[in-house]
């Protein structure tokens, strides 16, 4: 009681049962009587009046806090400004609110007990993961997704236009129940302790909100046509069936247990207890601003993931800096939303601070307790008073009933959100949210409205405004602090907003949004919400909650049915929007049952929600199983009152600065002081919950549209800002690197043949009368020549390094020559009708300028008219026809009148008519006799040409016209033996007399033969072949003697003809036999004897089947046919890899189309997809087989690895000869694969650069940024692992690719060095995959085996390489080949037919080159024999030339050997060597070591047989050989091996080239016992073999041996045509022939 009391009569004090009752009777004069009595905490004050005029009001009364078990009035223990720990005391320990509080009162026992948890978990024993952190909602209504499953639920009512129609409205309404702001923002903290369910889906699934025509959205800000709006988060279990509709997630518990105050994690709990320099805040308290002070709560310096959504007011500053406001600003609370508005905030802070206060109360009763059991005990305490507070204090007042009494714990209750609570009941708080909050002041400062500052500098009044508020709370706190207690004023002395329909448009139209769209309409989100959730329809949750559901959307129908107080007009708008009741979206249906309170179907889910939370929790303070609390400290809990909690932590005078019950306006009984009440202008009727009495409320003015500011309009934001210029300049600057390196490697390559060129024209070695230059002879292939002007046989010839003639041009017959030149005379072109061009290059001007004055002298001096005509540098080039080109041209001209000459005789004839009325499109062409002579294959000065010109050149031009070569060629095709015969004839005889002399024979021979003969004396087979037909030295051949030289060989003339080129004639060649007849008189001599000998054993051996001459078809195949066969022969040459070709390209098509078909079907929803569209599925399968490709690379260079594997039988199923091609192969896939994979990310990460931050967060999850970043493109490129290495990968693949492709002729050293760059390559494609940019990584699956395998055999390499080895000789031989003699290492052994890599440590110690060894396993050194072709083996040629004896040569490192499948030939009795041109290199170390094992060891050798067949154009290419052959020929003793040179420049037996070929062979033959060709016993042959039958002669003598090793080296055709050989063989019974191959 006050002081007044003292002043009255009579005071007296009754218990009644366990309350107090106070009784003050006063008799004030004669004019009234006034009793005051209390009961509890209840004071009622009556005055009975009396006559005369009344008096003043009485002095509020207060009575003592005497009953420890009752709450304490405020008045109490917070009348003054002091310490306000005195109702903890009693909370807590039992004790009086009075001053003396418990005093020496010894502290009670004090048990531990089992704390809540804070993720729910283990909260219900039997169901550990009921309520527990991200688990469903509760569905108390049936699913309605649209499919059944989980596409949301369909309803045609436009959400925008439901909100417009149904909740518009005019603001600053009033409450008709006396609710105050302090109680809505109270319910939104509520309901946020409870639930989570507006975080968005991962992947991200939009569910937009279409803009109607006319809406705002559209024609004013921000101009869009949807509303965003993304899905919820849902449990990934579900969704699959209608037994398993798709169910969303509560993020937090249902359990009120603190998770508002501490979050849902024990380490978030931890965070918000330490400070910003990373201490631990003492005695179990939350730790404190380090700015502000303890009394709010620390800033968010460890960056806790808060909510951190873009403020809407600063959105334009956003927009032109390019990034939000940073999660720092935010102050740590347990609610991740906590500092959305700054009204939930305040409420953030006084949690905050009451959970301090009670610690500190705590460590004061008990100084033994450690901090982390403080901080659990005050935890406990703070969980248990907001249990109280939500249910009896705030719930009564918001729903305007009670709950049922509590009876206990039920284990069986499901405490879970409800599905129709989340998505509509809770928000009917909505229509009672402010459109502002005042800051109203102290009483002693006058209880006004303060203004407040967000922007420095910037004033704001009139309330802070709901929408222009939103998160940007804490900068109302920390500009000024005392804004804390002046919301708590300010909420507690405003109204809510009417409980109707009508929300304010801070939430309707103005709620925030994300940066794109900035505000969005919560009320048409709301609606969306819930068909995104499946909820079904109003009436449908009507009647399963008991309601009587709709008939109809009449105002009568909804009235009768709801009793709701909305305004007719409204409800007649609700049959407008829907068709039907069963149409109504639950959130428009339940909002328009409002009266007072929430209508009845929000009353009943809100109502079952609270009850099920309650009940359902087994750590509620009033579940006395829990053992939480004793009786008496539950029934103190029970009495708790918010009031209570506010003067704790503040220093508010009740009744003065704020009223008892704030959740309730100010009114009699609920008042404040005087001053106060001045400021509260509003006043309104009102019945207050919970009561039944109207009275006046009083409250401050309401902030509406009129007294505020208005709310920013909504804008919108490309997220590709900022990503143009870094989109563009890095994809200019990789393409610039590539065509860089591209441009760098060609100008190098440039500048190293312009050096080559310098140096070869410096070494050319010329007469002063010869010009040295180059010559083009293709676009890109150029070829040193020296130029001769013979102006004395009017001729320009053209002749090579070796002075070989190349071609000649005949001035003769024309009467001009132009010359196309430079400025410089760097670049002459000469141009003579009827000849290609010569395109000449000089080293200088001044030699291009010499050969021009030359030639103008020349032409001068032969009455030519020279045509000089200056060009420039590109137009030199024009119009030129090459080497190359005239050929192509030649081939065609052949092809045309040999396909239509050796046709039918119709088709001759019609050809020949044509030819006569001149219709041919090469009738104007005409071929000079160089030009024969190149289609001959012969040399333009040879006897045989000069003769055959002289036939054709009918007219003496010095030229054959198309018609002059067509009578000529008609003979050797239709014509009759005899005709065939006399033309021959013609041709030799040189002398036109109709003879031909011994000395004409011995020229015909001599020139035949051109350069392949020995320097025999070719008289004595002239002589014999004279004495053939019965003539001596000296005499005359006349035509019937020579005809019968011929038919000594057969009938010749039956089936002579002409070969052009190989395409010539599409028809059947014929061959000769290869031994024949034995020439007449027998053989002579021991080496006629011998030779008989070798024919002897040779004919069984190697015979040839019989000539065959095929019927010549009238039907020539068409080009698509020539085309399908020559394809068709093409893959039977190369079958075996062609079959793993096409297995490894179908494994590596599998492989992306796997990747494919996941990210297109399997994550069809993953986000990434409907984001990047199939670019992502392109761009993934072209990943996984841009890995398996680069991963098997390094499979085809496991040399040592394929040289055991080549020795056993696997080498008959796998390419190991291959492996080179196969690496370029997959090399080739594998750049394509980078290619696709590059600009599909080039359209990708445009695609991601366009996307939100929350989308781009959640689909690429490993990538944390801060919550105010807006991701552009070179972040994405060059601030993450993934990007910043995929560039470094390009700039690296185009490193490699371009030297591969352009650097290796010219520049192998780079080529070897960045080739050799593939461990950074491959370490950069794991840091590539190792960002989970898309994927986890998975590179390893591909890699790791390869690699190892790789390792493996790198190290045995490097165990070998590491040794210098000396070069003990070199010797320069013919052909440019270079000799060279090695040192054999220790303990080097090696196999015949293998080869090795070596190293110059005078060129480069790097740079190794493969070499077959040509030396054999007995021989002391190795040697090599190296053809110089390229830079690398010409500068070998230069630095090992031929040396006196001891000179020391650059040593060399060497790696291998390598095996190839030649290394098995030991394991067959009968073995069959075949070579093809260069070839011949493994089969010489194979013949020696023959040779060798046959000498020393016959009992051991299993071989019993050699043939080496040698196929060659000319067997001049490789002399050396040859020495080798002769080598092995003395020591086989035995004729083990026998050897056959085919010589292919010849093409048959019966061409007109090769007629005194075979009589010359065959007669010297006869003479000497070896060839004319080669000096060998080995057999020349003029012909290509015919496999089949010289395997089917094997096959025959040879019966009794089961397997014949077949050995090939050489190209992919010879090696074909030896294969269908084998396979022929093979169909019959008899010895099997085993077939391998290396091809070249």
């Amino acid at each position: 009681m006050d002081a007044g009391a003292s002043k009255c009569s009579v005071f007296a004090k009754f218990d009644v049962k366990s309350s107090s009752l106070y009784l003050h009777l006063c008799l004030q004069g004669a004019a009234a009587l006034t009793l005051v009595w209390a009961v509890g905490t209840s004071v009622v004050v009556v005055t009975v009046e009396g006559r005369g005029n009344p008096p003043p009001p009485p002095a509020p009364v207060c009575p003592p806090h005497a009953d420890q078990t009752q709450r304490p009035r405020p008045c109490v223990w917070a009348s003054t400004q002091g310490n306000r720990d005195r109702f903890l005391n009693w909370l807590i320990e039992g004790c009086t609110a009075e001053p003396q509080g418990c005093g020496s009162r010894a502290n009670g026992e004090h048990r531990h007990v089992e704390y809540e948890g804070y993720d729910g978990f283990y909260n219900n024993f039997a169901r550990p993961s009921q309520g527990a952190v991200d688990t469903p909602l509760l569905r108390l209504l049936p699913p309605a997704y649209s499919d059944g499953v989980y596409l949301p639920a369909n309803r045609t009512a436009n959400p925008l236009t439901v909100s417009d129609q149904l909740m518009r409205g005019a603001n600053g309404q009033v409450s008709r129940v006396g609710r105050t702001a302090f109680q809505v923002f109270f319910g939104q903290q509520v309901v946020e302790e409870i639930l989570d369910a507006q975080g968005p889906g991962c992947p991200p699934e939009y569910f937009n909100i279409p803009v109607p025509e006319g809406h705002e959205y559209r024609t004013t800000h921000p101009g869009l046509s949807v509303l965003p709006l993304l899905r919820t988060r849902h449990d990934m279990t579900t969704g699959f069936s209608p037994n398993n509709p798709r169910q969303q997630l509560n993020e937090i518990t249902p359990y009120f247990d603190g998770g508002l105050v501490y979050g849902t994690a024990k380490g978030w709990a931890d965070v918000l207890r330490t400070r910003h320099d990373g201490t631990l805040a003492p005695n179990g308290q939350l730790a404190g601003h380090h700015q502000l002070g303890d009394g709010f709560p620390a800033q968010n310096t460890q960056r806790l993931p808060m909510a951190n959504p873009p403020p809407p007011t600063n959105h334009s500053q956003f927009v032109d800096r390019g990034y939000t406001a940073i999660v720092d600003r935010f102050f740590k609370l347990g609610n991740p939303r906590g500092n959305e508005n700054p009204f939930l905030l305040t409420f953030g802070i006084v949690w905050y601070r009451w959970h301090n206060e009670i610690a500190k109360k705590l460590y004061q009763r008990h100084r033994d307790w450690n901090s982390e059991r403080i901080f659990n005990e005050a935890r406990k305490w703070v969980i248990a008073t907001y249990q109280a507070l939500v249910m009896y204090d705030w719930l009564p007042k918001y729903l305007l009933e009670e709950l049922p009494p509590y009876t206990g714990y039920k284990r069986t209750t499901d405490p879970q959100v409800s599905q129709i609570f989340q998505s509509a009941a809770m928000r009917f708080g909505h229509t009672l949210v402010t459109s502002g909050v005042h800051l109203r002041d102290r009483s002693t400062n006058g209880c006004n409205a303060v203004p407040y500052v967000l922007v420095p500098g910037q004033q704001h009044s009139g309330g802070v405004r709901t929408c222009n508020s939103f998160w940007r709370s804490p900068e109302l706190f920390t500009n000024d602090p005392q804004n804390f207690e002046r919301f708590l004023m300010g909420l507690s002395s405003q109204s809510t907003e009417r409980e109707d329909n009508i929300i304010v448009d801070d939430l309707r139209g103005r709620v925030f949004g994300p940066l794109e769209f900035s505000r969005r309409d919560l009320m048409a989100v709301n609606i969306q919400r819930a068909r995104d959730h499946g909820l079904p329809d109003y009436n449908t949750a009507r009647r399963l909650f008991g309601l009587a559901p709709l008939d109809n959307l009449t105002p009568a129908e909804i009235r009768s049915k709801t009793n709701t107080m909305v305004p007719d007009e409204v409800l007649s708008r609700l049959g407008q929007v829907y068709s039907s009741p069963d149409e109504v979206d639950i959130w428009a249906g339940g909002l328009l049952e409002t009266t007072n309170r929430p209508g009845q179907l929000f009353s009943s889910v809100i109502k079952n929600q609270f009850e099920r939370a309650r009940d359902g929790d087994r750590f509620w303070f009033e579940n006395t199983l829990n053992d939480l609390f004793t009786d008496e400290e539950r029934r103190r809990i029970r009495q708790i009152k918010i009031i209570d909690v506010l003067l704790t932590i503040t220093d508010l005078l009740p009744g003065v600065d704020i009223q008892e019950d704030p959740f309730t306006a100010v009114r009699d009984g609920n008042d404040v002081s005087q001053e106060c009440n001045d400021q509260l202008t509003r006043h309104t009727d009102c019945t207050p919950p919970m009561t039944s009495s109207p009275t006046r409320c009083r409250y401050l003015p309401q902030v509406s549209d009129g007294n505020t500011e208005s709310c920013t309009p909504p804008e919108t934001y490309d997220y590709f800002t900022g990503s143009r210029a870094s989109y563009i300049l890095t994809f200019f600057f990789v393409l610039a690197a590539c065509v860089a390196i591209l441009i760098g490697v060609l100008l190098k390559t440039r500048l190293m043949v312009r050096t080559e060129t310098k140096k070869k024209f410096i070494s050319m070695k010329a007469q002063s009368n010869v010009h040295k230059a180059k010559e083009k002879v293709s676009f890109r292939e150029s070829r040193y020549v020296m130029i001769v002007l013979d102006a004395t046989a009017q001729r320009i010839q053209v002749h090579d390094l070796h002075n070989h003639l190349l071609r000649s041009l005949d001035l003769r017959n024309v009467s001009e020559l132009s010359v196309r030149h430079l400025r410089d005379y760097a670049q002459l072109v000469i141009s003579i009708p009827n000849h290609y061009d010569l395109f000449l290059i000089f080293e200088d001007g001044f030699h291009g300028e010499k050969l021009y004055e030359d030639l103008q002298k020349m032409t001068g001096d032969l009455n030519l008219v020279f045509n000089p005509k200056l060009e420039t540098l590109s137009s030199i080039r024009r119009g030129i026809i090459t080497v190359y080109q005239r050929e192509k041209q030649l081939a065609e001209f052949s092809r045309t009148v040999l396909q239509n000459a050796f046709g039918s005789r119709e088709r001759a004839k019609a050809t020949s008519n044509r030819l006569h009325v001149g219709m041919n499109v090469f009738l104007s062409m005409e071929i000079t006799q160089t030009e024969l002579a190149s289609q001959l294959g012969m040399l333009p000065d040879s006897i045989f040409v000069q003769q055959l010109f002289r036939l054709m050149d009918v007219d003496g031009s010095g030229f054959i016209t198309i018609k002059e070569f067509w009578d000529v060629m008609v003979v050797f095709a239709q014509g009759k033996p005899e005709e065939k015969a006399r033309l021959i004839f013609n041709i030799y005889d040189l002398s036109h007399k109709g003879y031909i002399s011994s000395q004409d024979l011995m020229s015909i021979v001599r020139s035949t033969l051109g350069a392949e003969g020995k320097n025999q004396d070719l008289n004595k087979v002239v002589n014999t072949m004279l004495a053939s037909v019965g003539l001596s030295e000296g005499q005359t051949i006349d035509f019937e003697q020579f005809n019968r030289i011929f038919d000594l060989q057969g009938d010749i003339f039956k089936n002579i003809n002409i070969d052009m080129n190989k395409e010539a004639v599409n028809r059947k060649s014929s061959r000769f036999s290869l031994y024949g007849a034995i020439p007449q008189g027998g053989f002579q001599g021991k080496a006629a004897e011998a030779a008989r000998k070798e024919y002897e054993e040779a004919k069984q051996e190697v015979e040839e089947a019989a000539d065959q001459k095929g019927k010549e078809s009238d039907h020539m195949m068409s080009s698509l046919v020539e085309y399908y066969y020559v394809l068709v022969n093409k893959i039977r040459a190369n079958i075996q890899y062609v079959f793993w070709g096409m297995l490894y390209t179908f494994v590596m098509l599998l492989i992306f189309v796997e990747r494919a078909y996941y990210y297109s079907v399997e994550r069809e929803h993953g986000g990434l997809r409907k984001i990047a569209g199939y670019g992502v599925t392109v761009t993934r399968g072209a990943a996984s087989a841009m890995m398996f490709t680069y991963s098997t690379l390094l499979v085809t260079m496991c040399r040592n690895l394929f040289s055991v594997l080549r020795s056993t039988s696997l080498h008959r199923l796998f390419p190991f000869d291959y492996m080179i091609d196969l690496h370029r192969y997959i090399g080739f896939w594998a750049l394509i694969w980078t290619l696709v994979h590059i600009i599909g990310h080039a359209i990708n990460f445009y695609h991601i650069s366009t996307q939100t931050p929350s989308d781009l967060t959640c689909l690429f999850r490993d990538f944390y940024r801060s919550t105010d970043v807006l991701p552009k493109f070179h972040y994405w490129c060059w601030e993450t692992i993934t990007g910043f290495t995929g560039v470094a990968l390009t700039i690296h693949t185009a490193l490699i690719y371009v030297f591969a492709y352009y650097g290796r002729r010219h520049l192998f050293q780079l080529f070897w060095l960045t080739h050799n760059t593939y461990p950074i390559f491959y370490g950069l494609m794991i840091l590539h995959g190792s960002g989970r940019l898309v994927q986890p990584p998975f590179f390893h699956f591909f890699f790791l085996g390869p690699c190892v395998l790789f390792a493996l055999d790198k190290l045995v390499s490097v165990s070998r390489n590491s040794i210098k080895i000396d070069v003990i000789s070199a010797k320069q031989l013919p052909s440019n080949v270079t000799r060279l003699e090695i040192r054999r290492p220790p303990n080097f052994s090696f196999q015949s037919g293998q080869w090795v890599k070596i190293a110059s440590t005078g060129i480069g110690e790097q740079e190794y080159h493969p070499f077959t060894l040509s030396s054999a396993p007995h021989e002391e050194n190795l040697t090599l024999h190296i053809r110089a072709v390229g830079p690398w083996t010409n500068k070998l040629a230069e630095i090992y030339t031929d040396q006196p004896q001891g000179h020391k040569y650059p040593p060399i490192y060497m790696d291998g050997p390598f095996g190839e499948g030649h290394q098995t030939w030991w394991d067959y009795e009968v073995v069959v060597l075949v070579a093809g041109g260069i070839g011949v290199t493994p089969f010489s170390s194979i013949l020696k070591d023959i040779a060798e094992k046959i000498r020393n060891s016959k009992t051991l050798l299993r071989t019993k047989k050699v043939l080496f067949l040698w196929t060659t154009r000319s067997q001049k290419q490789y002399e050396w050989l040859t020495d080798i052959l002769r080598e092995v020929e003395a020591m086989d003793k035995n004729n083990i091996i026998r050897t056959h040179i085919f010589i292919t420049q010849f093409k048959s037996k019966y061409d007109l080239r090769t007629i005194m070929l075979y009589m010359a062979e065959r007669h010297f033959q006869k003479v000497s016992g070896t060839s004319l060709f080669t000096g060998l016993r080995a057999i020349t042959h003029f012909s290509r073999p015919s496999f089949t039958s010289i395997f089917q002669s094997i096959k025959n003598k040879y019966s009794s041996t089961s397997i014949i090793g077949v050995f090939t080296c050489g190209s992919p055709a010879l090696s074909h045509s030896v294969e269908l050989g084998c396979q022929e063989m093979n169909k019959s019974d008899g010895p099997v022939f085993r077939h391998y191959y290396e091809n070249f």
